[in-house]
Order: C-alpha cells, then sequence, then structure tokens
C-alpha cells in the first residue's frame, strides 16, 4: 500500500471518529432531553423517580452479572420508563392504581405501549422501548399490557418492575408539591414503616409477581445502603462547599414548590453551581443538611 493511500485511510480513520463522536453526544442528549420531560409527570413524587428507578435499576443488573451493554440498556430504560405518561392529566398521575375508576385505569394501562411507540421510533432505542413495554408485567401474568409470564419477561423489565414498585410506595404523594412547603416532614419513624412495609410487600410477591432473584438483590442493595448511611453524620454544610460523594440528608424545594435535589440524591459537580444559585436567589438555605 503506498503512503499515499495509507494517509487517505488515516484521515478518513480520523473523520469517522469524529462523526462516531457527535452521533454519540447527539443520542446522549436526545435521551437527556426525553429525561427533562418526564419531570411533568413527577410532580407527585417526593424525589425523582426517574433517576431513582433507573440508578437502582442499573445496579441491580450489575450485582446480577449483566454486560456492559445490558447495564446501558436498563439504565436507559429505568429512566425513560414513564415516558408515555406524558400527557396524561394531573387527576391521573396524582392517583394509585387502586384509586382510579375503570376509564382512569383503562387511560394508565396505555402508558408503557406510548412509551413503546415513542422510544421504538428510534433505531438505536429498540432495545429500551422493549423494557418500557414490558415493565408492567409480571411473572404470574396479571400485569399488562400483554400478560406476559415468567420467561417471557426480559430481565431488564423484571428489574425496572422492582425498583419501580418499590419507589412508588414509598415515595409518592398524593398531593401537589406546590403545596409542600407548607407541609411538615415526614418523621423518621414513618418513614421507617413506609420503607419496611414496601420491602415486605416484594418479599411475600416475589415469585408470583417479581423475580425472585431480583427482589433479593434489590433487598440486600437497600440494606446496604441504609446501615451505610446509618452509621454516617449529619451536618449543615454551605451550598459551594458541598463535594462530590455527600448525600442530601432533605429534600430542598423553590418558594413554589419545585424540587431542587431530592433526600438520598448524591452531589454531583454539576448540580453545586445550581445549588449556589438558587441559594443565591434565596430559594433555599445557604446551608443543605448532607451525610458525611
Amino acid at each position: 500500500m503506498s503512503e499515499e493511500l495509507l494517509q487517505q485511510v488515516q484521515q478518513l480513520r480520523q473523520q469517522l471518529e469524529v462523526v462516531e463522536h457527535r452521533l454519540a453526544e447527539s443520542f446522549l442528549q436526545m435521551v437527556e432531553l426525553l429525561g427533562v420531560l418526564l419531570t411533568a409527570v413527577e410532580w407527585f413524587y417526593e424525589g425523582s423517580h426517574a433517576r431513582f428507578v433507573s440508578r437502582k435499576a442499573a445496579e441491580i443488573a450489575q450485582r446480577m452479572g449483566c454486560s456492559e451493554t445490558e447495564i446501558v440498556e436498563i439504565q436507559l430504560a429505568g429512566l425513560l420508563h414513564d415516558i408515555g405518561k406524558v400527557g396524561c392529566p394531573e387527576t391521573l398521575l396524582q392517583k394509585f392504581p387502586a384509586e382510579m375508576n375503570a376509564e382512569e385505569r383503562r387511560l394508565y394501562e396505555r402508558h408503557p405501549e406510548i412509551g413503546w411507540y415513542i422510544l421504538s421510533r428510534h433505531s438505536g432505542l429498540q432495545g429500551v422501548a422493549e423494557l418500557v413495554l414490558q415493565h408492567h408485567e409480571r411473572l404470574d401474568g396479571s400485569g399488562f399490557p400483554n400478560h406476559l409470564r415468567g420467561r417471557q419477561i426480559r430481565l431488564g423489565a423484571a428489574i425496572i418492575a422492582v425498583v419501580d414498585t418499590f419507589h412508588n410506595a414509598l415515595y409518592k404523594r398524593r398531593r401537589d408539591r406546590r403545596f409542600l412547603h407548607d407541609v411538615a416532614p415526614e418523621p423518621a419513624t414513618v418513614y421507617q414503616q413506609r420503607y419496611l412495609a414496601a420491602l415486605r410487600h416484594l418479599e411475600e410477591k416475589a415469585g408470583t409477581l417479581y423475580d425472585p432473584l431480583v427482589v433479593r438483590t434489590f433487598v440486600e442493595l437497600m440494606e446496604e445502603e441504609r446501615q451505610q448511611l446509618g452509621m454516617r453524620l449529619q451536618r449543615s454544610v454551605p451550598v459551594n462547599q458541598l463535594r462530590p460523594g455527600m448525600v442530601l440528608a432533605e429534600s430542598y424545594y423553590t418558594s413554589y414548590g419545585l424540587l431542587i435535589i431530592a433526600q438520598g440524591e448524591p452531589v454531583t459537580p454539576g448540580i453545586v453551581p445550581t445549588l449556589v444559585r438558587f441559594a443565591e436567589l434565596g430559594e433555599i438555605p445557604r446551608k443543605l443538611r448532607v451525610w458525611v
């Protein structure tokens, strides 16, 4: 091969790397945009439901030995599992399924299919779309929309189902966040009771509704995390001195009830400037309570 041809091949490789990098950036920006849209359906949660499900589902997948590709797919599906709820009325979003009338229940049970339809339009999200479609299926066939059973349900969907159920039981609220600044914080004993009840439900229904191995892995993960936090101390830290690795001990909202950062969320470098700005505007305290 001539030197000139070698140079042309090298240039083509460099151009291809640039194109691949731009495509990857575009893909991640698109996923981030969809994640932002999901904030519209999270008014009735204490903390970000999508981020919690995404993070914990990925941790479970890693512990269960899934491949890197599978973990990323599960993480994305966890983040976007409720994308089909965008556009649903607030009167529906604030309810638990048992509180819905027949028409509301019909609309609610369409959201996995709507989510699948939205995500499957993108060739790079086919696998994610399938997990979103199946995240309300249950082992005994009592789930929806297709009443799948047992091994018909993909592992990633079974993982998301467990984390989704837990977070709904523990963090979904019946009141609009716009009024939460008038509500006293929930006592720690009540939170602990709800936490234990949520885990007990998963354990009791393991093998019937939920994958037993997924439930066992999730319970172990949550109990390890609880013990680790229990051995740490709380203190107030100025927002401009927050460091990665700190974990928020309280949730913080704007004066009009918009959640800025949730209890239990780890501090990341990207969130610190945002918190500093909100503190300067007087929307949150200048010192935040963290586990250290």
